[in-house]
């Protein structure tokens, strides 16, 4: 009845069988290009996921970056509903029903989205190729299916998937990278980011020179920066990353990819040196933050040779921040500006998990340009190029978000998704969102779960707990708000420094982060075995090791195993 059901679906109705090919308890599946080059659109296995109201199971859907974790979605009656999305950050989905339990691996090859319908009490759910939109048919269609015993949960889909890419090499272990002294000491501490100066986000002058660049707001120059990390000292924080956001020249997203000189109004590049060896001086470790995929016209290294072009031949202009109007760099480009411009920022000695912003969080372009063309897959190669060029030359690396294919040599992602920090994103196909990417990759990179979670001992008491339930690494952040008049997403409380009473307030939130963190960083070696939610408001993380925690997400105490757990309050239960 499976095999019947392995096909796809073009625009028009018609269907295509998959070769398959058995491998253990897995099929291989293939739908050659020569067969769908006439395609616009095409339907991936949609009758093998039907499943009817009523019926026991679910679905298990990948976040996008706009949610807060894996969508759950069981066959229950509902109303009629048709819901997509794109930019999944896991390659997989999950269906549990009856008769099957498996998991469906999609090769990243092709830009995709999800597609949930619910249609006269039948369910449907698939993976859907829009080839009118990015890459053209290229290539073929792969995916594999896994099947699994008929008792499994999505908790042994997450545990499979994690053990098949680290037998393939996909990954690596955490514990693999903390032979890396910076991977380890991040480990250990927290990640504290300074937003050092900007120019007003969005900016009223789109396109901007040297004679209509709007001024740069100074929230902390280099002198600062070592005044907050000798007030870490004075108050006794063991151990913390200091990384500088927006040092560059016109701060922070000010003229990507161009980043020296650092700019003057901060104190310049003489500043800059002496505030790395101060903040080493005292023990600490420290970082820079760089972006070599957003690039504004006024940048002394912008060219449009650089920059994606679009389908439609247009070139490719996504974001309006502080430099205005950005435009993305294709990723071989971008390899070769990280070539040319790093090295002289590593030459002055920062020992952190260098920063990258941006390339981590979206899935790679596809260039169109017919001087550098460049497919999705294509994007994925140089994307994972530049990771491991920049961790190698700097001794570790770092990024805005957690998409799977950058897992290899990623060290650190600031958040695997921002969750709702641009407000909350209704998913009608959603019974609950699960912590599915964090029971999968937990053990394998350090992360912060969601961005409201940011600064999470000055968050209110959920996204406090929810930090330390999903297994994050504190990130806390002096100036994570920056946006004219726009919701900034990491949290609603921030850190500041513009006086000493603000600057010790700040830094007494990070010790005390550090004091909450340090029996959960014992842990971030060990990878996580299952996530349970309990219909009393109890969460339990059981990792391999045996031991777990419970998390009390209610305003009332909850007695579990003898145990009460407070309000938004948490216990080791073995």
């Amino acid at each position: 009845m499976v095999r019947d059901a392995l096909y796809a679906v073009d625009e028009k109705g018609k269907q295509y069988p998959f070769e398959q090919v058995q491998l253990g308890n897995s099929l291989l599946l293939t739908l050659k290009k020569e067969t769908i080059w006439k395609v616009k659109q095409l339907r991936v296995l949609p009758e093998l996921s039907t499943a009817a109201a009523g019926e026991s199971g679910y679905y298990i859907l990948p976040r996008s970056i706009g949610m807060t974790g894996e969508i759950q979605t069981f066959f229950k009656p509902r109303e009629d509903v048709e819901y997509s999305y794109s930019r999944p950050v896991m390659s997989w989905y999950g269906i549990k029903k009856e008769g099957l339990c498996c998991l469906i691996r999609v090769e990243r090859n092709y830009q995709y989205q999800y597609e949930v319908t619910v249609k006269g009490g039948v369910y449907t759910a698939c993976p859907l190729f829009d080839f009118t939109v990015h890459d053209p048919v290229y290539d073929d269609i792969r995916l594999e299916l896994i099947f699994l015993p008929e008792e499994a949960d999505y908790n042994e889909m997450a545990r499979t998937e994690r053990e098949l890419r680290l037998a393939r090499a996909e990954i690596r272990t955490l514990a693999e990278k903390c032979k890396n002294p910076a991977t380890e000491y991040a480990r250990k501490y927290p990640l504290i980011r300074i937003r050092m100066g900007w120019k007003p986000s969005p900016s009223p002058v789109p396109i901007q020179t040297e004679a209509n660049e709007p001024e740069m707001f100074v929230a902390c120059s280099f002198a600062r920066v070592r005044e907050i990390a000798d007030e870490l000292k004075r108050q006794g924080v063991e151990g913390a990353e200091l990384q500088l956001v927006g040092w560059n020249r016109s701060g922070h997203d000010g003229r990507f990819p161009q980043l020296f000189p650092a700019d003057p109004r901060l104190g310049g590049d003489a500043e800059l040196k002496k505030t790395i060896d101060h903040v080493k001086s005292l023990g600490y470790r420290i970082s820079t933050h760089t972006n070599t995929i957003d690039c504004y016209p006024i940048a002394d290294t912008f060219t449009w040779d650089d920059v994606v072009v679009d389908r439609d031949g247009s070139f490719n202009q996504t974001g309006h921040y502080s430099g205005g109007l950005a435009y993305h760099v294709c990723l071989e480009k971008q390899l070769k500006n990280t070539r040319r411009d790093l090295p002289a920022l590593a030459a002055l000695g920062e020992n952190g998990l260098h920063f990258t912003d941006v390339i981590t969080i979206v899935p790679p372009d596809d260039c169109h340009a017919p001087e550098h063309p460049s497919s999705t897959a294509n994007g994925v190669l140089y994307a994972q190029k530049i990771i491991e060029y920049t961790r190698g030359l700097f001794g570790g690396f770092s990024s805005e978000g957690c998409m799977d294919f950058a897992l290899k040599d990623l060290d650190f992602g600031l958040y695997v998704c921002f969750g709702n920090g641009f407000g909350k994103n209704e998913v009608p196909i959603c019974d609950r969102f699960l912590p599915v990417w964090e029971v999968a990759y937990h053990g394998i990179v350090l992360y912060n779960p969601v961005a409201t979670t940011v600064n999470f001992t000055a968050q209110p008491p959920a996204d406090r707990l929810e930090l330390l339930m999903r297994g994050g690494k504190p990130a806390m952040y002096f100036y994570s708000k920056f946006r004219t008049g726009k919701k900034d997403w990491m949290g609603e409380n921030d850190l500041t420094c513009e006086n000493q009473e603000a600057l010790t307030r700040s830094v007494a939130w990070i010790k005390e982060a550090l004091e909450i963190y340090r029996p959960f960083a014992e842990k971030q070696t060990v990878f996580m075995r299952s996530y349970e939610i309990l219909e009393n408001g109890l969460q339990i993380a059981t990792y391999e090791d045996g031991s777990a925690v419970c998390g009390n997400f209610t305003d009332q105490p909850v007695t579990y195993q003898g145990i009460t757990l407070e309000p938004w309050g948490y216990q080791w239960i073995r």
